[in-house]
């Protein structure tokens, strides 16, 4: 019998629901053994087309975490949720907007004004601050657009399960994805 396939996104958030995955400790080596992890771009090289590639609906279940900054993050969770039979927003950024959604208490310009040029200890005397695209001799470099607001997962995309927490307890994560495994998930409201 085939291992249902599994994705792990990190949008906009600190990493620390990344790091939880790993504080499964020996019941991660569980978990891989029972799933066949298909994106994880933090922790194993996969690429965009990797995605792609993958029938719809083919991904069990998507765990994301982070809040919706950049127009690369939104473009991903749309291509994870078509590719994926459910998507659990994991962690309080991705339920709630959590640290990256007090952004929303100034525009970009603000941020940026703020975070390139004002704060004591950068320098920057060209007042450089990123840009979608930038022309050099040997190419060009493209960023993807920084969004003046932040959206939670839900605001972006249809979410099946959230997993809360800042980030969510390892033992949480482990009761879903035995609960996800045995096909015993609680009804959807």
């Amino acid at each position: 019998m085939a291992k249902p396939k599994v994705a792990f996104y990190w949008c906009a958030s600190c990493g620390g629901c990344e790091e939880t995955v790993v504080d499964l400790n020996e019941d991660l080596l569980k978990v891989a053994d029972a799933v066949d992890i298909v994106f994880w771009p933090v922790a194993l090289d996969f690429k965009r087309k990797d995605v792609e590639a993958l029938g719809d609906g083919e991904i069990a279940v998507s765990f994301i975490n982070g809040a919706i900054r950049t127009e690369e993050q939104e473009e991903m969770v749309k291509l994870l949720r078509q590719k994926s039979g459910l998507v659990v927003a994991f962690g309080s950024c991705a339920h709630l907007g959590g640290i990256p959604g007090l952004g929303n208490f100034w525009t970009r310009d603000t941020i940026f004004q703020r975070v390139y040029q004002e704060v004591p200890t950068v320098e920057n005397p060209e007042g450089t601050t990123p840009q979608e695209k930038t022309v050099f001799d040997f190419g060009e470099l493209t960023l993807p657009e920084f969004y003046d607001t932040v959206k939670t997962l839900d605001q972006t995309i249809p979410v099946d399960y959230y997993l809360p927490g800042c980030p969510p307890p390892p033992d949480l994560i482990l009761n879903a994805v035995n609960a996800i495994l045995a096909g015993e998930l609680p009804e959807k409201e």
